[in-house]
């Protein structure tokens, strides 16, 4: 109908930009394309019975997350949630008479765009953004971050999994400190985690990791595109970002999409229900895949080998453009990235790696190989016969053209 054509079998390694739909996700979501069709917030049977719904997704999502379910908000996307929580704590601090230029955010410098270009823009209105240093890894160095909290700190916001290198955050060490701190000064700080690349492998329980918003991305996790959650434990102030009809406890406007919402919490479900033996299985793959590709000349690997997501391999490549190589892949069947595809549309190599190597060439020069629930050691082989391939081509061209 929109042009698309039966293709040749393709690899498809990009699962951190998106997922296919479970069949179990587009099984559940099945009936509601039709029934209940109804604008939940309508009092009609019809409406009734779509918020039951709802509400009853809610509940569920609510009961593995280990929070009220009151404190599930449905939203758009992953980004969406993000800038509801970052901004959403802004402007409820802001609300209570507190100026902008009073409140002091903490991050780092590796942060998915959600987050970043949001705190840019609050800067603009007086907000002050400290970067929380990270080592060559990617990891936070914990020294530092303590040093940064003061009593105007009002939101910690750090990913658990970075979008691009993989590397897994210390949330439970981090929310030790912010604890620590708040009892000392008597001071409120609020905890946020971009979790979007989380719930396949690692546990999203807020409690076990000490922190007070989580966001997260169906279509990271084999749910539907165009739904997100952000999840919040009970008592954490929140201003609305979006207005319009008050939807979600007032503070996501916008009618509900129930078969997205069924969707998105069947894959969530899913994908929590089976995280542990997920993580080991494909760990193993990820860990064959890096061993491979580091007997490459002048390949690196990017992020931390061990505290890692499972599903993550980021390599950089000397002497190789990165968009070459991933166009010379795509062509030769296999999908994978440069950086994070929200980033796509920038122009420049990864501002992770250049932020944690300090190394312009080695962040112009790094792809992304990101595996899913049906990656084979077979497709991981033809792939990195093929990137080999291109990297030797790549610089039997360069040295001929320098000799030349």
């Amino acid at each position: 109908m929109f042009g698309f054509t039966k293709q040749p079998k393709r690899v498809y390694l990009d699962h951190a930009a998106a997922t296919p739909v479970s069949a179990k996700a587009a099984a559940a979501m099945a009936p509601y394309g039709s029934l209940p069709y109804a604008n939940p917030s309508a009092i009609h049977r019809e409406g009734v019975a779509a918020r039951h719904i709802i509400e009853l997704a809610r509940e569920q999502l609510a009961r593995v997350l280990g929070i009220r379910s009151e404190g599930v908000v449905f939203t758009g996307s992953g980004t969406e949630s993000n800038n509801l929580a970052l901004g959403g704590v802004l402007e409820a601090r802001h609300k209570t008479g507190v100026a902008y230029g009073a409140m002091e955010v903490l991050t780092t410098a590796i942060e998915h765009p959600s987050i970043s270009r949001v705190l840019a823009a609050y800067q603009e209105r007086g907000v002050v953004v400290r970067i929380i240093p990270v080592d060559e890894t990617g990891r936070i160095v914990m020294t530092e971050f303590e040093k940064l909290l003061t009593p105007q700190t009002v939101l910690v916001t750090v990913g658990y999994v970075n979008s691009e290198i993989g590397t897994v955050q210390p949330l439970p060490a981090l929310a030790r400190t912010i604890r620590s701190f708040e009892k000392t000064h008597g001071t409120r700080v609020i905890f946020h985690t971009d979790a979007a690349q989380a719930p396949l492998w690692l546990t999203c329980q807020l409690v076990a990791l000490g922190v007070d918003m989580l966001s997260l991305d169906a279509g990271k996790c084999y749910g539907p595109k165009g739904i997100g959650v952000l999840a919040m434990k009970h008592g954490v102030e929140l201003a609305p970002v979006l207005f319009g009809g008050g939807q979600e406890f007032g503070l996501r406007s916008g009618t509900e999409n129930t078969p997205l919402i069924v969707g998105a919490v069947t894959a969530l479900l899913e994908a929590q229900a089976n995280w542990q033996t997920e993580r080991e299985r494909v760990t193993a793959l990820r860990d064959y895949a890096i061993e491979a590709l580091q007997t490459i000349e002048g390949v690196v690997l990017n992020g931390d080998a061990k505290e890692r997501v499972a599903n993550n391999v980021n390599i950089s490549m000397s002497g190789v453009d990165a968009e070459f190589a991933v166009i010379s892949l795509d062509a030769a069947g296999f999908a994978v990235s440069t950086k994070s595809a929200c980033s796509g549309a920038e122009s420049g190599g990864s501002h992770v790696i250049r932020a944690i190597s300090g190394d312009e060439a080695r962040a112009q020069s790094s792809i992304r190989i990101t595996l899913g629930r049906q990656t084979t050691k077979a497709e991981i082989d033809a792939c990195i016969k093929a990137l080999s391939t291109h990297i030797k081509a790549t610089r039997i061209a360069h040295a001929t053209l320098t000799r030349s």
